[in-house]
């Protein structure tokens, strides 16, 4: 009866040894094709506690401890917010957003000047008062030339 058991066993020890062996090959396998579809972007700045977003998508404060994962292509890459990404605002702002093009298994390093921003985000802010200030007179003049003609 113990022969019986002892060869049980043996069966079931070479039945795991079977099973783990064929998982680690189809770990091995899963891994190597995913490194062929995803890249990595590691973000540096010069500045601490900037926040990072790839594609839109917050992804941590600098430092990051490690660089992030993604699909091997196109990303755009920066620390502006996507809800004030306007249009006028990506095209002045060339420093603060980056389109950058990630290959497969390859680390790409990115480095945002976000000092630079901020003098950048000033002077905009300035510039934009300064539009709405000449267009809100510029409309008060011809509402009053337009009543002082009637």
């Amino acid at each position: 009866m113990s022969r019986i058991r002892y060869q049980n066993t043996f069966k079931m020890i070479n039945v795991i040894i079977y099973f783990l062996i064929s998982s680690l090959s189809l770990v091995s396998a899963q891994s190597s094709s995913d490194y062929d579809t995803y890249g990595f972007i590691d973000i540096k700045t010069d500045s601490m506690d900037v926040p990072f977003y790839i594609d839109g998508v917050f992804v941590g404060q600098h430092p990051l401890k490690e660089p992030i994962a993604v699909i091997s292509g196109f990303h755009e890459v920066g620390y502006i917010p996507p809800e004030i990404q306007s249009k006028k605002i990506r095209d002045n702002l060339s420093d603060g957003l980056k389109r950058v093009y990630v290959s497969p298994g390859d680390t790409l390093k990115v480095f945002l000047f976000y000092d630079h921003y901020l003098s950048q985000a000033k002077r905009l802010e300035s510039d934009y008062k300064i539009q709405s200030y000449v267009g809100v007179s510029l409309f008060g003049m011809v509402i009053y030339l337009l009543f002082s003609i009637i």
